[in-house]
C-alpha cells in the first residue's frame, strides 16, 4: 500500500465555494482505497486541510494522478493551493537503514 498526504489551504471567506465543489466531486478515484481529510485552523494562510490518501499496492504514481485531476477544478477558486508530498511509514524507513523500527 502506498500512502501520501495532501495539505491544502485557503482564505476563509472561500470556505462556501470550496465546500459545493467538495460535494460535488466523486470520492471514489481509481487506484484510491481510503481517503481521510482533516480540518484545522491555518494561520495567516486561512483554513487548512490534511488529505491522507492511502493506495492500492504498486498503484502510488496512478493514484496520485488520478488526485491531481481531482483538485484541478478548486485551483480556479482564487487562494486555492495544495502540496502533495509521499509519505513512507517510520518502519520502512527505517528498513532503509538497514534497521528496525520495535
Amino acid at each position: 500500500m502506498g500512502l501520501f498526504m495532501i495539505t491544502v489551504w485557503y482564505a476563509p471567506h472561500k470556505a462556501p465555494d470550496i465546500a459545493k465543489l467538495y460535494l460535488k466531486q466523486s470520492r471514489e478515484l481509481p487506484f484510491v482505497s481510503k481517503w481521510r481529510v482533516f480540518n484545522t485552523p491555518g494561520g495567516t494562510k486561512g483554513v487548512k486541510q490534511y488529505h491522507l490518501i492511502y493506495t492500492e499496492r504498486g498503484k502510488a504514481e496512478e493514484a496520485m494522478a488520478e488526485v491531481s485531476k481531482y483538485f484541478m477544478p478548486f485551483m480556479a477558486i482564487e487562494s486555492f493551493t495544495y502540496d502533495l508530498e509521499p509519505l513512507m511509514g517510520v518502519s520502512d524507513s527505517y528498513k532503509l537503514l538497514g534497521m528496525e523500527w520495535k
